[in-house]
């Protein structure tokens, strides 16, 4: 039914509970969107940043459909840091943070989804979320090309029968619509989160009010601050390694993010990139080159 469907299990994820009364108040006042958002039909996209407004850790933000509580999806190598922190804001909230390890993630992504979106009635907007029995599942709040995350312990039939994906591939969708994967292509307490993205993967409100490293934030928005942007290159000839950099005239300007089947991310001066994108200028990398899509 679903030829052009496949199936990844995310090993590199963890969820976390998040639960008490306080729960909702204690993560408006600290994540990057709006905590008001989430329902039993929505989840979002987030992160938490340095007062300074620079990047620590993101995640996804969902409600467990039985028992109401918040649920939170974030790298497994930093779980036990971001546990730390959020124990640091909460003071005497009312918030109790533990690890929900029963539970396993997946990815589903092709050409066929919106024929399995129309199948499983779920609207086909970013974040869009379903219980189905017992399989909690959503459009990926970032953008929806991404496909479907979905949380079981005992798949629907209709998604074990599916093919079993490849990283590189999803990969190579996440970076063709240029969406970070921050443990790869940020820097923790260094990246801006502006000159990332995130804006335009859904993971920032600008109308909720305060949150830690909220006035930085703004300030690269409404003041055009921000001296970076996140772009998408071709790779003409070998394989770039992350974190290589680019240089112009001897001066650096920029470093290569996470790559895929021939394309990659590329952190990068604004003018620079400009004038590159804009006179279509290749530029020379590690015997390679790169072009601006």
């Amino acid at each position: 039914m679903f030829e052009n469907l496949k199936i990844i299990k995310l090993k590199n994820r963890t969820l976390l509970k998040i639960k008490g009364k306080d729960s909702k108040k204690f993560l408006q006042s600290i994540v990057t969107n709006n905590i008001d958002l989430i329902s039993k039909d929505r989840s979002i996209y987030s992160a938490l940043l340095s007062p300074q407004g620079k990047y620590l850790y993101d995640f996804f933000l969902f409600l467990e459909s039985k028992e109401n509580y918040i649920i939170m999806d974030c790298e497994k190598i930093f779980h036990e840091e971001l546990i730390h922190k959020l124990n640091i804001y909460k003071l005497r909230s009312n918030v109790e943070i533990t690890l929900k390890d029963e539970t396993d993630t997946y990815a589903i992504y092709g050409s066929d989804l919106s024929k399995l979106i129309s199948i499983l009635k779920i609207k086909n907007n970013e974040g869009c979320t379903k219980n189905i029995s017992d399989n909690l599942l959503f459009i990926d709040p970032r953008n929806r090309n991404l496909g479907l995350r979905v949380y079981s312990n005992n798949l629907l039939k209709e998604f074990n029968s599916l093919s079993k994906g490849i990283l590189s591939e999803w990969d190579y969708i996440r970076i063709k619509y240029g969406i970070p994967h921050p443990c790869s292509d940020l820097v923790k307490e260094k990246s801006f989160i502006i000159e990332n993205n995130f804006e335009q993967i859904n993971a920032i409100d600008f109308t909720k009010g305060c949150y830690v490293g909220q006035e930085n934030t703004a300030r690269q928005k409404y003041r055009g601050t921000a001296k970076r942007k996140l772009v998408v290159a071709k790779i003409i000839g070998k394989d770039i390694s992350n974190g290589e950099r680019i240089f112009i005239d001897n001066k650096a300007v920029g470093t290569v993010r996470s790559s895929s089947l021939g394309i990659c991310l590329v952190s990068i001066n604004t003018v620079i990139y400009e004038n590159l994108k804009n006179n279509n200028i290749t530029i020379n990398v590690k015997n390679s080159e790169l072009e601006f899509i």
